[in-house]
């Protein structure tokens, strides 16, 4: 159990410590209308992973199926810090997710299949524990290597753990042999692939540059809801061999906590990804401290899930906990929109720890409860497909909420060097901004930089802002879940009944 999880631990930092080096990423590679992908990509292949985890393991055991998918990561790892475009860095990015996502599902299997429920709760608090102190050290260890050495060194500096981990792995976990008796479901994965993907690209080309962007993206969401049809269709034949067992889908806790998985994450995605941006890019915060509250907000987490896990295991208090815990990130987000951040910096703190701390609330009354209310003997398909929820509302929130973004900023047509300033790929790095100060001098346009600046700057504010509201939107949408799956208290029925 500690080998795994050091290996979470791993990951995590390696998942988050991006977030804070985004606005650093930009400045250099430029492609600020892909900015999101960095992050969705990643999320995209590790949602997709899930799943197919799950009946890899069956078929192989753990020790083959973590070691396959820790090489995948070492492999992205060592490629996203030699990339030199946008472009390459999020194809890297995406092989990168699909090694998280296979080590991510590994884990919470293990984790749910070596206790039994009772015992549950408390492991599955421990593994959070790590998941957070990865999430806290991640953001601080990003901006410091960003600040000092350069963003490539968060991935080079990370390549001998997973080396390290792999070797531990082959000394320590027992081999497992193959389950002859069962088959992998090849079709479905091909088709589920093909859904999920082509889902989250039809989001991401309706901001695209172009007269056919509305045309395109009805049809690639046709493509991918006929290939949803078509899984269905796959999975029923394929029965006991399925990638996700459809009879599951019966039980209103596991529809319940699938939908609520993906709106908590996509609300929460916000914070690690579009904040650096507030700081960083509009602010003009350091990396070092705008990690400060990504690093308030993972406290947030820790702090959380030792709260609540105390209450999570009594079935009247699942509601509140969750209610609790989406209400508190809705009033938190309102208030960032609402102020489009520019306030104290120790309330900003409070912001972001108010935000972690509903998150782990409503990431506690969405695992154990979930999983204690279905059948035990499908514990690793019902753990995977909520790690699949969760993972997927990660790439489905970054992808969304970043054409959010590019449809609530304008486009300006100026001549250089007015144009330069304008782009949001250059508004990230001071030595950037000070080259085009220089390129404004010598037009004779200097009395325009100052306010083209703060104009540029204010547009991307702006776009920011609606994220924010956005994602208390998604906090409302986790309420109105929350109410229908979890059990109710007495006086919350009465009520339900009389407005009935």
């Amino acid at each position: 159990m500690i080998i795994l999880l050091f290996c979470l631990f791993i990951v995590t930092i390696n998942q988050t410590i991006v977030s804070i080096a985004g606005p650093s990423i930009l400045a250099e590679l430029g492609g600020f209308k892909y900015y999101s992908w960095i992050f969705a990509g990643t999320a995209l292949t590790a949602a997709i992973c899930s799943p197919i985890t799950g009946k890899l393991y069956d078929l192989y055991g753990s020790k083959i199926i973590i070691i396959f998918f820790l090489f995948i990561f070492i492999f992205a790892i060592l490629f996203c810090g030699l990339s030199n475009s946008m472009f390459s860095l999020i194809i890297f990015r995406t092989i990168q997710g699909a090694g998280i996502g296979g080590v991510y599902g590994i884990i919470w299997i293990m984790t749910a299949s070596l206790w039994n429920p009772e015992e549950r709760g408390k492991w599955v608090g421990i593994a959070t524990a790590s998941f957070t102190v990865g999430t806290m050290i991640g953001p601080v260890m990003g901006g410091f290597i960003s600040e000092t050495i350069g963003w490539r060194w968060i991935f080079f500096l990370n390549l001998p753990l997973p080396m390290i981990l792999i070797a531990a792995i082959l000394m320590v976990f027992p081999s497992q042999e193959k389950v002859i008796s069962k088959k992998f479901d090849y079709k479905g994965t091909i088709i589920f692939i093909l859904f999920v993907s082509s889902f989250l690209i039809g989001i991401s080309n309706i901001v695209q540059d172009n007269s056919y962007r509305y045309i395109n993206s009805i049809i690639i969401f046709s493509a991918s809801f006929c290939s949803l049809g078509l899984f269905i269709y796959i999975e029923k034949k394929e029965k006991e061999n399925a990638l996700i067992d459809l009879s599951l889908f019966k039980y209103k806790f596991f529809i319940g906590g699938t939908l609520g998985s993906i709106f908590l994450v996509s609300a929460f995605v916000t914070w690690s990804v579009f904040l650096p941006l507030s700081l960083v890019t509009v602010y003009g915060y350091s990396l070092s401290q705008a990690s400060i509250p990504l690093m308030t907000y993972a406290i947030g987490i820790a702090l959380g899930s030792s709260f609540f896990g105390f209450f999570i295991s009594n079935e009247k208090l699942q509601l509140p906990i969750a209610l609790i815990g989406f209400i508190l990130t809705t009033i938190a987000f309102s208030i960032s929109g609402y102020t489009y951040l520019d306030i104290n910096f120790n309330l900003l703190l409070i912001i972001a720890f108010i935000i972690g701390f509903g998150f782990a609330g409503t990431i506690t009354a969405y695992i154990v409860p979930i999983q204690n209310k279905l059948p035990e003997k499908k514990i690793g398909v019902v753990t995977t497909w909520l790690q699949f929820s969760r993972i997927f509302g990660n790439s489905f929130g970054t992808s969304i909420l970043g054409v959010i973004l590019l449809l609530n900023m304008n486009s300006y047509n100026f001549e250089p060097p007015r144009e330069y300033i304008y782009n949001p790929d250059n508004i990230s790095s001071i030595e950037k901004i000070e080259e085009i100060r220089e390129k404004y001098v010598n037009s004779g346009n200097i009395e325009l930089f100052d306010k083209d600046l703060k104009s540029s700057k204010n547009n991307l504010n702006n776009g920011l802002r609606y994220v924010y509201f956005s994602s208390s939107i998604a906090g409302i949408i986790g309420i109105i879940i929350s109410i229908f799956i979890f059990p109710k208290p007495a006086l919350l029925r009465i009520l339900i009944r009389k407005k009935s």
